[in-house]
C-alpha cells in the first residue's frame, strides 16, 4: 500500500505549509506530497507519515523527469532559433547535480528536510530538490511547476545569457578532443563500495590513466574525471608516452 493510500487526510502543519508557500509562490493544495518529497532515507518522519520505508525517492524519479520537460519547455521558447545541439547543452548546464545541488542551497531547502544529520549531503539536496519537483506537479499540474521553474529559478538564480558562454561540459570537451586528434579514451566507472552511494570514476586516455574523480552519481564522477583531465592538457602535464 502507497504512502497516499495510507493517509487517508490532507496533513495540517500550518508552518509548513506557510514555509513552501513563501518558497513556492502559491499555496499547496496537498501537503503530504511536500512532506514526502522532503524526507530523505533514514530520515525521521514527519508526524503525519504512518509506517515504514517511506521516503522521496519515487517523487525524485517523477520530478527528474518533469523538470527535465520544463526546462526543456522555457528554453525552446527563449531561444526560438536555437538548434537542437544547443538547447541539449543549456539544459545539461541546468539540469545536473551541481547545479539542482546549489539551487537547492539557494532555495534553503535545508530548512524544510526532514533529516536527522545536521550536515546535508549534495545527494540530499539533489534529490530534494528534483523530488520537490515532482511534488508541485502532483500536487497542481504542469502548469505550476513551469512558473516555479520560471520565477524562481530562471528568474531569481539564473542569468541564460550568461550561462551560454559557460562551457562546464568537461566529458563533452574530453570526447571532443579525442575525436579530433583521434585519441583513444575509455571511462571505467564503478561505485566505491558495495554499500556506498558514491561513484569513482578512471579516465583512460590511449589506455592510459591520466585522471580519476569521484561523485553521487556515475555522471558527476565522469564529470570530474573529465575536469581533471581538460585542466592537465591545458597545462601540458601529461603524456601519452606508456
Amino acid at each position: 500500500m502507497s504512502f497516499f493510500n495510507r493517509q487517508k487526510n490532507t496533513c495540517k502543519d500550518k508552518r509548513l505549509s506557510l514555509s513552501l508557500e513563501k518558497l513556492l509562490g502559491f499555496k499547496p493544495k496537498n501537503l503530504n506530497y511536500y512532506i514526502l518529497a522532503l524526507t530523505p532515507k533514514s530520515s525521521p518522519l514527519h508526524p503525519c507519515i504512518k509506517g515504514t520505508g517511506v521516503n522521496n525517492e519515487r517523487l525524485e524519479f517523477l520530478g527528474d523527469a518533469i523538470l527535465d520537460a520544463a526546462i526543456s519547455d522555457l528554453l525552446f521558447k527563449r531561444f526560438p532559433s536555437a538548434d537542437e545541439g544547443f538547447l541539449t547543452q543549456m539544459r545539461t548546464k541546468i539540469v545536473n547535480g551541481k547545479k539542482l545541488t546549489e539551487l537547492a542551497k539557494k532555495l534553503h531547502l535545508d530548512k524544510l528536510i526532514f533529516t536527522k544529520s545536521k550536515q546535508i549531503t549534495e545527494r540530499i539536496y539533489e534529490d530534494a530538490f528534483e523530488a520537490l519537483i515532482g511534488a508541485i506537479y502532483s500536487d497542481r499540474g504542469f502548469k505550476y511547476v513551469k512558473q516555479f521553474v520560471l520565477q524562481k529559478i530562471m528568474v531569481e538564480h539564473i542569468d541564460l545569457n550568461k550561462l551560454r558562454f559557460v562551457d562546464n561540459n568537461f566529458k563533452s570537451r574530453i570526447i571532443e578532443w579525442a575525436q579530433k586528434y583521434k585519441i583513444q579514451i575509455e571511462f571505467i566507472t564503478n561505485p566505491v563500495s558495495e554499500s556506498s552511494k558514491l561513484f569513482t570514476s578512471k579516465l583512460f586516455i590511449n589506455g592510459k590513466l591520466i585522471s580519476s574523480g569521484t561523485g553521487i552519481s556515475k555522471k558527476t564522477a565522469e564529470q570530474t574525471a573529465s575536469e581533471e583531465a581538460v585542466n592537465k592538457i591545458k597545462t601540458g602535464n601529461f603524456t601519452l608516452e606508456k
